[in-house]
């Protein structure tokens, strides 16, 4: 992939992340009162494995300011739009009725693990100099 295809790939990762909560009609505020309640169980692969992916975030900063390649952060940026695209796909983050499209059920622990991985992509692209995009 072209480094242009690469940033759009990411950006549109955010994107989908924001839109989850919308689509579940759960706020900012919503979200942040969950984290007082609710514990971010990772029990399927997928939901482990972004999880991992957000946990080296400190790491990779520190690298940055130990060797000052930024290019650090574009791979690891790249590696939690991956990880989260997988995590999409396997996860449901709000159950639907398949046929009235009423939301069943909204499994606040996976959008917390959303909020965690958007929070932490937004720093990253304020850090690289990009302005990122809610919709």
């Amino acid at each position: 992939m072209t480094k242009e295809i690469l940033t759009v790939y990411m950006l549109y990762a955010l994107t989908r992340i924001r839109s989850i909560a919308r689509n579940a009609k759960i706020t900012t505020t919503q979200l942040k009162e969950a984290t007082k309640e609710i514990k971010v169980s990772v029990e399927h692969d997928k939901e482990w494995n972004l999880a991992k992916i957000l946990l080296r975030f400190n790491d990779e900063l520190k690298k940055i300011v130990n060797d000052l390649h930024c290019h650090h952060l574009c791979e690891f940026l790249y590696d939690i739009a991956t990880a989260f695209t997988e995590f999409y796909d396997a996860c449901y983050c709000i159950e639907k009725d398949s046929k009235t499209g009423n939301i069943l059920k909204v499994h606040m622990g996976r959008l917390l693990l959303c909020e965690a991985a958007a929070m932490i992509m937004e720093k990253c692209f304020y850090l690289l100099g990009l302005k990122s995009l809610t919709r």
